[in-house]
């Protein structure tokens, strides 16, 4: 049996502000009995995955690379940083 969380806790274990999970519940997975509002760990995964940002480059695969580029091929921008 998994456990329930409260708003509270469920934000904490999102490490989010409980005001965003009341905003966006319409939007949200979670289980409602009566007034009472609470998401059980899946729920949880599910949002946290809504939410999941992955870069494109993050997606390609390495086959997808240009032959061109190469690990030998990149180089640090010239760009210098001011300091102090």
């Amino acid at each position: 049996m998994s456990q329930n969380y409260t708003v509270a806790e469920a934000a904490e274990y999102l490490r989010c502000r409980p005001h965003f999970l009341e905003e966006n519940l319409k939007k949200l997975p979670h289980q409602r009995m009566g007034r009472a509002i609470s998401f059980d760990e899946s729920e949880l995964e599910a949002i946290k995955d809504m939410f999941r940002v992955r870069p494109k480059c993050a997606q390609t695969s390495a086959t997808t690379a240009p032959a061109s580029l190469t690990l030998a091929s990149i180089r640090p921008s010239k760009q210098t940083h001011k300091t102090g």
